[in-house]
């Protein structure tokens, strides 16, 4: 499916609940009520959704949140949708606090991928970032999990929104060397106002090269579906940098995203949504579907505001990260 940019549409994610046990600041201020595990999507709901960006040529789908593993049917739907055989890759992005427990099962349902988000290495700040305590050691045990699992691929992210000291640099280039993860620094996007600061693409890529001494050299290598730029550091491990905002890479975007209650938005920084779940929960085919949803991605824009877009209508985890 091509949008009327000529770029290819190839990857859908589709967050399965608003809830989360974190509460990161940059992405919501508090945790979420119980209501946010009632009224969900079926996994029937989901699989006609699904079937009709299968028509659609749609390659990959990812799994979000909120924390997609509160979602009461993910065994249920991981295993429809690996045996289903539409799409190449089957990936997931959680926060990894329940990760260590469910690893081995969800690679045995088909789960290809995961990403796994780790904003700081040092537990003070890691609470402070998810905002409760005692929480890294959770995570750092769904790491290690996913890695022995034998997943295809095992992704870090790590969120930018406040400025890193040279040592903290330090640290975090240790763990990417010891690590066999591939580790991708994403910078803050305003869902939040302005109450966040972190550095932009070239102040980044600069601190980087000051703390290691070296240039680090552009890949042209692409990992997954997803927009991340790749670079390799001397020691030649490689590492992604998304920066939508201060580098976009709308001229390549090949995404749709799918809210936890059934509304698409063809532009993650942009406000334009449709509501699919009322039509499946009327009735329409999964033909029908496809060509109504074909239609809605030829209104796609160009590209979005960039920093000078207004803070989004619905906040990070109303959209799924």
């Amino acid at each position: 499916m091509q949008d009327s940019w000529g770029r290819t549409i190839e990857y859908v994610r589709i967050s399965l609940t608003e809830a989360c046990n974190f509460c990161c600041p940059y992405c919501r201020p508090t945790e979420i009520t119980p209501y946010s595990q009632e009224h969900l999507l079926t996994p029937d709901e989901w699989m006609t959704i699904l079937g009709a960006f299968h028509r659609l040529g749609v390659r990959a789908v990812r799994l979000t949140g909120g924390e997609p593993l509160l979602y009461p049917h993910l065994n249920e739907l991981l295993e429809r949708i690996s045996v289903s055989n539409w799409f190449e890759d089957i990936s997931i992005t959680t926060n990894g606090s329940y990760l260590a427990s469910r690893a081995n099962e969800l690679h045995a349902l088909g789960l290809d991928r995961v990403n796994i988000s780790l904003d700081s290495l040092d537990e003070a700040v890691f609470d402070t970032c998810v905002g409760k305590s005692k929480q890294l050691p959770s995570v750092l045990a769904g790491i290690r999990s996913a890695i022995q699992t034998g997943f295809k691929q095992v992704k870090i992210n790590t969120v930018l929104s406040r400025y890193w000291t040279d040592e903290e640099v330090r640290d975090v280039l240790s763990y990417i060397e010891q690590w066999p993860v591939v580790w991708r620094f994403i910078e803050y996007m305003p869902f939040q106002g302005s109450a966040f600061h972190g550095p932009s693409f070239d102040e980044w890529l600069s601190q980087l090269e000051r703390v290691l001494g070296e240039a680090l050299q552009p890949l042209k290598d692409v990992y997954g579906f997803g927009p991340a730029s790749y670079w390799a550091l001397p020691s030649g491990k490689e590492i992604g940098l998304i920066f939508s905002m201060s580098h976009n890479y709308c001229d390549s975007c090949n995404r749709l995203r799918l809210t936890a209650d059934g509304h698409m938005r063809v532009c993650l920084l942009r406000d334009d949504e449709s509501d699919l779940i009322y039509l499946v929960r009327n009735g329409i085919t999964v033909e029908n579907l496809a060509t109504y949803i074909e239609h809605i991605v030829q209104g796609k824009h160009k590209q979005h505001k960039g920093i000078n877009m207004d803070t989004p209508g619905r906040p990070m985890w109303r959209i799924g990260g």
